[in-house]
């Protein structure tokens, strides 16, 4: 019987290990079989259909069950699908085991609410969730896949968004357990989608602890800035480098933000020091950082980080700020014929002058005239940035 691609995989790692082939060898016999079939896409599927009409079926007829008969049935199908999922990822198809491994996680963490609504147990933090996310690290770990990476950070973002919401309070074992134990694990063997998976948890982690602590918005400032440091860090990881830009587009949003909150609460705004202190240690570094990359343009980003909150007239400003980090890439971009600066530019400068015009001249346009103004304005300005962005991929001169 030939071998399934999943199963050389396996096998030519371990003959790279033991000498008998080296990793270009490896590579040459694994293009020669090509990707397998679509089909363990489609048992997946089934699966997870199977899956949730146990739990339906269960869950429709869970009141007229008595407390052990619930716990019999939990553990039946929680043992039955890690079990069949270990066997079937390691024997079969590691798509289908592992879809029905996740399906088993999903019942564990069933069984951790339903068991409390059985014997009437409440908690009052996420300490729930901080047990299933123990539980899909674990499981991580063992079998360190994507996808169980995802279903982690997902259970860890979900719990403190739970925590913030219900308990108006930021569960730090989650968060220690989101930083030291998956982030490590990023660290340590990750790729860029799920440095993206990871960062942008990171930014949803921030608003909560941000808000559920009761601070003002500001503070994010600093979170964001700090996962744009980690990211230009001369000893981390290539993969790592997404972090900048999942940190710009965030600090881009919350200068978009600026613009309208701080139009009528500029001079209402309340800072303590120690935010300013801690700014100016942060932003320092990262200027000194940027100094020192080849590239000498990372500090354009740098701009919309600035707190312009303290300014007076802190919607202008704001709109200084997007505009300046819009033109910088843009300028950056022609010089050096980089299209991906280009395309980054063109893209700010468009979405900051709808910005700017929705901001000036919403209270003084009618509504269709706004809009229909507004249009034509954006149309011919990306118009413009198109035909200079073509020149720049074509290697034209740039005047």
């Amino acid at each position: 019987m030939a071998m399934k691609r999943s199963q050389l995989e396996k096998e030519s790692s371990r003959w790279v290990e033991d000498g008998i082939i080296s990793e270009d060898q490896r590579r040459k016999i694994l293009r020669g079989y090509g990707p397998e079939s679509k089909h363990p896409i489609l048992l997946t599927f089934a699966a997870v259909f199977i899956g949730l009409g146990f739990l339906t079926f269960i869950a429709s007829n869970w009141q007229e069950m008595s407390n052990l008969f619930k716990m019999a049935v939990l553990l039946f199908f929680l043992l039955s699908f890690y079990i069949a999922g270990d066997h079937l990822y390691r024997k079969r198809s590691q798509a289908v085991g592992l879809s029905l491994i996740i399906i088993g996680l999903i019942i564990f963490g069933s069984a951790i609410f339903l068991t409390g609504q059985m014997y009437h147990y409440t908690s009052f933090s996420a300490f729930p969730f901080l047990v299933w996310a123990l539980a899909s690290f674990g499981l991580l770990i063992y079998y360190k896949q994507a996808l169980l990476f995802l279903t982690t950070v997902v259970i860890i973002t979900t719990g403190q968004i739970y925590s913030g919401m219900v308990y108006q309070n930021f569960y730090i074992p989650l968060g220690v357990l989101f930083i030291l134990g998956v982030g490590w694990l990023l660290y340590k063997e990750g790729s860029k989608l799920l440095a993206v998976l990871f960062a942008l948890s990171y930014i949803i982690q921030s608003i909560v602890f941000v808000f559920a602590n009761d601070w003002s918005y500001y503070w994010l400032i600093l979170l964001f800035l700090l996962l744009y440091i980690i990211s230009h860090l001369p000893y981390g990881q290539i993969h790592l480098k997404t972090f900048g830009s999942v940190a710009v587009l965030s600090i881009f949003i919350v200068d978009i933000f600026q613009v309208f909150l701080l139009g009528q609460e500029s001079e209402t705004v309340e800072y303590p020091q120690i935010f300013f202190l801690l700014w100016s240690i942060l932003f320092i570094y990262a200027v000194i950082q940027s100094a020192l990359e080849s590239s000498k343009f990372n500090w354009i980003d740098l701009v919309l980080f600035i707190p312009v909150f303290r300014i007076g007239m802190g919607d202008w400003f704001s709109l200084i700020v997007l505009f300046s980090y819009a033109i910088g890439w843009l300028v950056a971009g022609y010089r050096k014929e980089n299209n991906e600066w280009v395309t980054k530019g063109t893209a700010a400068f468009i979405v900051t002058t709808f910005v700017a015009y929705f901001q000036l001249a919403w209270a003084f346009m009618d509504r269709s005239i706004f809009f229909f103004t507004g249009g034509i304005l954006l149309f011919i300005l990306s118009f413009f940035l198109e035909k200079k962005r073509r020149q720049v991929r074509k290697g034209g001169e740039v005047s």
